[in-house]
């Protein structure tokens, strides 16, 4: 069995951001960036863009944010 096999399909997907703590709570969530035309955070599922979320609340100081 290969382990080189295609990349995981990734169905959650939000509008991309290029704030650091965004991007740092994308790595840390198990997420991705996906370039394209329009550039979007993708997650494996639901769970993995809920912890986005609570780390992208926790790195900016607990901020409450009505954006996705």
């Amino acid at each position: 069995m290969s382990t080189t096999s295609k990349p995981m399909h990734l169905s959650i997907r939000i509008k991309a951001s290029d704030d650091p703590n965004d991007l740092k709570a994308l790595a840390e969530s198990g997420g991705q960036y996906l370039d394209l035309r329009y550039p979007k955070f993708a997650f494996p599922s639901e769970a993995n863009r809920i912890k986005y979320n609570r780390i992208r609340k926790e790195l900016r100081g607990g901020e409450g944010s009505s954006e996705s």
